[in-house]
C-alpha cells in the first residue's frame, strides 16, 4: 500500500453552491424530523422552505434526490480529508468509518428515510475504489469488492442506529473484530 499518496481532492465548488446546498439539505432534514413522507415533497416545497429560487436549485440538481447525493459526497469529502491524517492500519480505518458513521447519523436517516441506499453504494462504492487505485491496492473484482464494503457500511450504520444505544467508537471497533472472528473459525 502506498502510504505516501494523499487521497483527498478538494471539490472546487463555490461558496454560494455550498451554502445552497446547505439550505436544501437542512430542510431535507427538517421535513424527515417532521415525519413527512420523502414523496410528499415537491420542488417548489423545498424551495420556498430553504428560500432558494428553483431556478437555483435546478441549476444543480435535476430532482431531489440529488441533494442528498451531493451531501454524501461532501461528507466523503471530509472522510478523505480525515483519511489522509491517520496512520493506515486495519483499525484506525475501521475507527475512521465507525467515526464517520457516528457523525452523521442524520444523514443516514435520511438517506433510508428517502431510500437513497443505492446512491450510497454508488458513492461510497466509487470512493474505495478511487482511494484503493491511489493506495495501489488491488481488487480481485474491482466492482464487487468496493460494493460489498460500502453495503457493509451502511448496513453497519443501520445497526448502530436500530440498536438506539450510545455505543463509543472502541465499542464499535471491538464489536466489529468480535464478528470478524467469528467469521474466521
Amino acid at each position: 500500500m502506498n502510504n505516501y499518496v494523499k487521497v483527498h481532492q478538494p471539490l472546487n465548488v463555490d461558496l454560494r453552491t455550498q451554502k445552497t446546498q446547505t439550505k436544501l439539505y437542512t430542510v431535507l432534514e427538517r421535513f424527515y424530523v417532521e415525519d413527512r413522507t420523502f414523496e410528499s415533497i415537491s420542488i417548489k416545497d423545498l424551495c420556498e422552505q430553504a428560500r432558494v429560487s428553483r431556478a437555483t436549485f435546478y441549476r444543480h440538481h435535476k430532482e431531489i434526490i440529488q441533494v442528498i447525493e451531493v451531501q454524501i459526497l461532501r461528507t466523503m469529502q471530509y472522510f478523505s480529508l480525515e483519511f489522509d491524517q491517520i496512520i493506515l492500519t486495519k483499525e484506525n480505518i475501521q475507527r475512521l468509518i465507525l467515526r464517520t458513521i457516528q457523525k452523521n447519523p442524520l444523514l443516514f436517516q435520511v438517506i433510508f428515510w428517502s431510500r437513497a441506499e443505492n446512491i450510497f453504494i454508488d458513492v461510497v462504492s466509487g470512493e474505495i475504489l478511487r482511494i484503493s487505485l491511489l493506495k495501489e491496492v488491488s481488487f480481485s473484482d474491482s466492482k464487487f469488492m468496493p460494493n460489498c464494503f460500502a453495503r457493509m457500511i451502511l448496513s453497519l450504520a443501520a445497526e448502530i442506529q436500530q440498536s438506539n444505544k450510545d455505543y463509543t467508537n472502541d465499542q464499535l471497533v471491538e464489536l466489529i473484530q468480535e464478528a470478524a472472528r467469528f467469521l474466521q473459525k
